[in-house]
């Protein structure tokens, strides 16, 4: 609680007027887009003083150390991949009854994908910024001097295989290669896979067709040999591979291309993540604003909501490249589709496939489980049902005492 108080930063405010406290993460450029939103939204609510408490990182830690101390934030930022866990525990507030009664904001101003994302078991616990989704970026330049064609929307695996082929050569690579579910998962959904069951009472990993989907993924390093394995290229992130020329393609999110923007310098676009078995199937996560349930200002905590989820301030968040707007009548104007990538509307194009990830209360122990767990495999140490065996078991006594 002392590095939160350490963080804090706090706006000018009448000493009688209790601050409205706010809490979220991000970087120093998102910080910068927020302060003058801020400002503009206490210039328009003087009644409305906010103390702004930024946590750059071990952000969902630090949530949990203030809500065990009943020091919970009148309004949280927050992951919808977290956001089960901490309504389970209590400690949001259900925002319909503002949303349904609100004369400025409604369920329809947003994308549904991205409404279903922030809520729980039919509750609407937080109100979406931004869609989260994946597609694949690829280098214009290194396509060109191979001779390849670019990917366009239908293309396959085994096209992304063939293309990665040829783009494959001495320290560069075809395609890029992450050990975390949220990369490998558009290839188990694509192929008709599943991390959990419908019902999220146990895991499907050992599936035929899961199973199926995870070994393809496996061969882009150990069967095609397009991928790099950790022992290639060490610790490096595929962004950094891909900014250095040394992959030709990587799938990624919103959130690399202000930094592309500024540091790229070949031509780079993005296109739909290949189909698999089934389709083409994203995710459609999240991240976006909740109201503390033991909050004493929860109308106040609703104005600051609206004004961050209205149409100026999401265009702000939107015009540095950052996010995918989780508002239509912001995504379709200049704010998202200026500048580079050429082909944002890709980013739109895939959300009506596109699925919220199939979050429970225990989904960050989830995560960990299979971060940990699948290391041998996909470093070829391991076959993976070896790998999944101990950790299909895990996650399936984790969802048992959700259940308890």
């Amino acid at each position: 609680m002392a590095l939160m108080t350490a963080l804090t930063v706090s706006a000018c405010a009448p000493a009688e007027t209790q601050a409205l406290r706010f809490s979220t993460w991000g970087s120093i450029d998102e910080i910068e887009t927020l302060k003058p939103l801020l400002a503009d939204f206490q210039r328009q609510n003087p009644d409305v003083p906010v103390e702004l408490i930024h946590v750059p990182d071990a952000y969902p830690q630090s949530i949990r150390l203030m809500a065990a101390a009943r020091k919970m934030p009148d309004v949280l930022f927050m992951e919808s991949q977290l956001l089960p866990g901490f309504a389970r525990r209590g400690v949001l507030r259900d925002l319909s009854p503002y949303l349904d009664s609100d004369p400025e904001l409604g369920p329809d101003d947003f994308y549904r994908p991205v409404m279903d994302a922030m809520s729980w078991k039919g509750t609407q616990y937080g109100i979406p910024r931004d869609l989260s989704n994946l597609v694949m970026f690829y280098n214009r330049r290194l396509f060109d001097e191979a001779g390849v064609p670019y990917p366009e929307s239908g293309w396959t695996y085994e096209d992304m295989v063939a293309k990665a082929k040829a783009l494959t050569h001495g320290d560069q690579f075809g395609v890029g290669f992450a050990p975390y579910p949220l990369y490998w998962l558009p290839y188990l959904w694509s192929d008709g896979g599943d991390l959990l069951n419908p019902e999220r009472t146990r895991s499907t990993l050992l599936e035929p067709e899961s199973l199926a989907a995870l070994q393809r993924y496996r061969d882009l390093r150990f069967k095609h040999h397009v991928a790099p394995t950790e022992a290639q290229v060490g610790n490096a992130r595929m962004s950094q591979l891909f900014a250095q020329g040394k992959l030709a393609m990587m799938v990624g999110g919103r959130w690399v291309v202000p930094s592309f923007r500024k540091k790229l310098d070949f031509p780079w676009d993005v296109a739909p993540f290949p189909r698999g078995k089934v389709g083409s199937i994203v995710d459609a996560d999240a991240s976006g604003w909740c109201i503390s349930a033991t909050s004493k200002h929860p109308e106040k905590a609703w104005r600051l909501i609206r004004f961050l989820a209205g149409r100026k301030a999401i265009s702000a968040f939107t015009e540095s490249g950052l996010i995918v707007p989780s508002r239509p009548d912001v995504a379709n104007t200049a704010a998202f589709m200026a500048g580079s990538p050429e082909s944002s509307r890709v980013f739109l194009d895939v959300i009506d496939a596109a699925r919220p990830t199939p979050t429970t209360p225990s989904y960050d122990e989830i995560q960990y489980e299979l971060i940990d767990g699948l290391g041998p495999a996909w470093n070829g140490e391991e076959d993976l049902a070896t790998a999944l065996k101990p950790i299909v078991e895990r996650i399936d006594a984790l969802l048992q005492e959700e259940r308890h």
